[in-house]
């Protein structure tokens, strides 16, 4: 079978010599003062919810601009550059192409995939998705409610408003600020004007959409500009910027204790099974005395099972829930998609924390304001709104650190600290209780699916403030009575199952030898099997 080539032609052999010479004379020089900024958000992040990374309604810049599903949207964007056009009453369209078109490699060098498009096609693409864009800012800003009420889809029903919003704000979906500023430059007259309305126009769109609070004075309405795209602006208004070394904490599931030293998980699972096959041998002999044994103990282990499963506190070290058990609408199994796994950090959930004492607060401030107070015993957190497009936009920011950060990725830190802490609905009612969680979602439910499923796949990295968080948390939750006692009991017997397993088999084969000599020979009545009777 030959190999399939790029070149289809001399012809395109051609092209793609003149297109390298142009990278190498013109983009590459360009790049190093501005570096990629709008990424393909990678396979190992879209494969657990390919919809909220890949726009559903507007596809903006050139990675989504031609999606047959979301061209029929073209001729609305067209109109909504028309207005916007019409409302500036200075250049031609065509004129206004053609001062984009100045800015080609300054454009491609922003996107991180190699754009297989002629420059003017990048022109027309940023003119028409650029005007679209602004004038959507414009009136989201002055009417909201009429944003989107141009739009309608191949149905003719209206668009849903939030979709919009969320595409938007996907990180493949973005248009360079610089390239909307240069439009307002160039239809413009009144410069300054236009970029102070401009600036706070960008400011007020990411402070709405935001499901963390804005942090103060942390960037100056002078450098709203200079910020890439709008999801690099959001991120920078909530993220804060840390200084000096990154240094580890104790978060991932080693402790510290003596009587924890020895971690049990590996072979919890194994030492379950080889108990579970041995009691299911010792309940099937036909023996009279096990019989009499096995049978009142398995009725009482099935019954007081439920019953200590509904003992407030005693069910959360009874119960071994998983996160999993919370998942997404066509979720599929890891040997479907071969979804890559990564441990999380380890940390009580909130049920967990709030038995053993810890009080939860909120905070006025943002992600920085993460604490605990050991000797007041309050987690503090943020305050968080979560809405029908905060998970869309969270997934997106934590894609966007992911890319450009090389060292902490605090933002992806703090959902991995939120889905430490919320495995369930009712540790999301526990902190909607709180108000630490602004719910406009349909259920607790809901919340905890968000944060259970958010960051699978990004690495784990060392964030000081926040780690040192987690580290005081479990430290405070091992101290306390009821988990020393269960932890000291759980080490011991799972150090000890080995030799209670060769126990136990020595007794089994005992055991079936009686009952082989009492199928040939009359034993006594203590012995006769539950049949013979």
């Amino acid at each position: 079978m030959a190999l399939t080539s790029i070149f289809e032609s001399s012809t395109g052999e051609q092209r793609w010599i003149t297109q390298i010479s142009e990278t190498l004379e013109k983009e590459v020089k360009v790049m190093i003062d501005h570096p990629v900024s709008i990424f393909r958000v990678p396979a190992k992040l879209s494969v657990f919810k390919p919809e909220a990374y890949v726009p559903q309604v507007i596809g903006l810049g050139p990675y989504h601009h031609f999606r047959p599903e979301l061209y029929e949207m073209e001729r609305y964007k067209l109109a909504s550059a028309s207005r916007l056009q019409q409302a500036f009453k200075t250049l031609e369209f065509k004129q206004l192409v053609n001062g984009l078109n100045e800015l080609e490699h300054r454009v491609r060098a922003c996107y991180h995939k190699y754009l297989d498009i002629e420059g003017e096609t990048l022109a027309w693409i940023m003119a028409i998705d650029g005007l679209f864009l602004l004038e959507f800012l414009r009136c989201y800003n002055l009417h909201p409610s009429i944003t989107t009420a141009h739009l309608t889809d191949s149905t003719g029903r209206k668009l849903v408003h939030e979709s919009v919003l969320g595409d938007i704000l996907m990180l493949e979906n973005q248009i360079p600020i610089f390239v909307l500023s240069t439009i307002l430059s160039i239809q413009c007259s009144n410069h300054l004007l236009a970029n102070d309305i401009f600036t706070s126009t960008l400011m007020d769109f990411c402070k709405v959409l935001s499901p963390l609070k804005i942090q103060k004075d942390v960037t100056q309405p002078s450098k709203v500009p200079e910020h890439a795209h709008l999801l690099d602006l959001l991120y920078h208004l909530i993220v804060p910027k840390l200084e000096g070394s990154v240094e580890s904490c104790n978060i991932y599931g080693e402790c510290e204790d003596a009587s924890c030293e020895q971690n049990p998980s590996l072979d919890s699972s194994k030492a379950t099974q080889v108990f579970e096959n041995l009691w299911s041998m010792f309940s099937n002999l036909n023996v009279g005395l096990i019989s009499k044994i096995t049978t009142p103990v398995t009725n009482i282990i099935g019954v007081s099972g439920k019953i200590i499963s509904s003992v407030p506190g005693v069910s959360i070290f009874a119960s071994s829930k998983n996160k999993e058990d919370i998942k997404p609408e066509n979720a599929v199994s890891n040997e479907e998609k071969k979804i890559p796994i990564v441990v999380e950090i380890t940390i009580p959930s909130v049920s967990h924390l709030s038995f053993a004492g810890v009080e939860f607060c909120p905070t006025t401030g943002g992600i920085t304001t993460v604490k605990f107070d050991q000797n007041t015993k309050k987690l503090y957190l943020p305050v968080i709104t979560l809405n029908v497009n905060s998970e869309v936009v969270m997934r997106n920011l934590v894609a966007y650190e992911a890319s450009v950060k090389s060292e902490s990725l605090v933002f992806t830190r703090y959902t991995e600290l939120m889905n430490g802490i919320i495995d369930t609905a009712e540790d999301a009612k526990l902190l909607r209780e709180k108000k630490i969680i602004v719910n406009s979602l349909k259920s607790d439910a809901d919340v905890a699916q968000v944060f259970n499923g958010m960051s699978k796949s990004v690495r784990l990295t060392n964030v000081p403030f926040i780690d040192k968080t987690i580290e005081d948390v479990n430290k405070h939750f091992n101290a306390t009575p009821a988990v020393r006692v269960y932890r000291r009991m759980k080490n011991f017997v799972y150090g000890s199952w080995q030799i209670l397993t060769i126990f136990a088999v020595v007794l089994l084969m005992l055991l079936m030898g009686i009952q082989s000599f009492c199928s040939v020979y009359s034993c006594p009545r203590l012995f006769n099997s539950l049949n013979s009777e």
